[in-house]
């Protein structure tokens, strides 16, 4: 069995920034404080790890879990109506990609990201995207602020959905240098896609199994990676 984690922002879909701008939104009810979204670190970042940034620089001092929570909860709120008023995309190939794999029982389509799992629901459906991924046997961020977090809490999802990891292939498909880091921590074949803030050559750098530019076509992307199967 072929098993694919994949990344939400900046490798299936750019939200251009509604995700940022409705955390300010949400921080300005919560905190009464505009928040200067160029200093907030994004890419490639859980979205507890952002709200934990955001409190600390409104605030001066580190966030606790439960200012954590309620900001991350009003967020999902606000998000819906910032998808709407901003003109995000769905990436090339994405849809092709996917639908060329969906229905295929060697295949398996997950999510490994840092949204929660309402964020990635909203997000993913507002693009039409929601109805090609396995959301029960996903990776969301939960209450991990790391992403290698994330991903090992995927690893025992496949283990204790599909046995030992070892006899299935596994990838994790990002577009930052946390992706591959945090696929390379699960022993997965990683795969880069210059989608998102990084170039290709930076991605490179982190040494994936597969680096792109963009996504290839459906039938080139499923070519490589049945190249991987042992």
């Amino acid at each position: 069995m072929q098993i694919l984690f994949w990344d939400i922002d900046g490798t299936l879909i750019r939200t251009a920034k509604a995700g940022l701008y409705a955390f300010c939104l949400a921080t300005e009810e919560l905190w009464g404080k505009p928040v200067d979204i160029t200093a907030i670190k994004a890419a490639g970042m859980t979205d507890n790890y952002i709200a934990r940034q955001i409190i600390r620089s409104v605030s001066g001092r580190e966030a606790n879990s439960e200012e954590i929570a309620r900001l991350c909860c009003r967020y999902e709120a606000l998000l819906q109506e910032q998808l709407e008023n901003r003109k995000g995309l769905v990436l090339p190939e994405v849809k092709a990609i996917l639908s060329r794999l969906q229905g295929q029982t060697e295949y398996k389509l997950l999510l490994l990201t840092g949204n929660s799992r309402q964020g990635a629901e909203i997000k993913l459906k507002y693009f039409g995207l929601d109805h090609y991924f396995d959301f029960p046997r996903s990776a969301f961020a939960g209450q991990c602020e790391l992403r290698v977090d994330i991903a090992r809490s995927g690893l025992e999802m496949v283990r204790s959905t599909w046995g030992d990891p070892g006899q299935h292939t596994i990838y994790v498909i990002g577009d930052t240098p946390h992706d591959v880091e945090c696929g390379k921590a699960i022993g997965a074949y990683t795969i880069a896609i210059a989608t998102g803030g990084y170039s290709a050559a930076e991605l490179a750098n982190c040494t994936p199994w597969w680096v792109v530019e963009t996504l290839p076509p459906a039938e080139a992307f499923l070519e490589r990676i049945t190249a991987a199967r042992p």
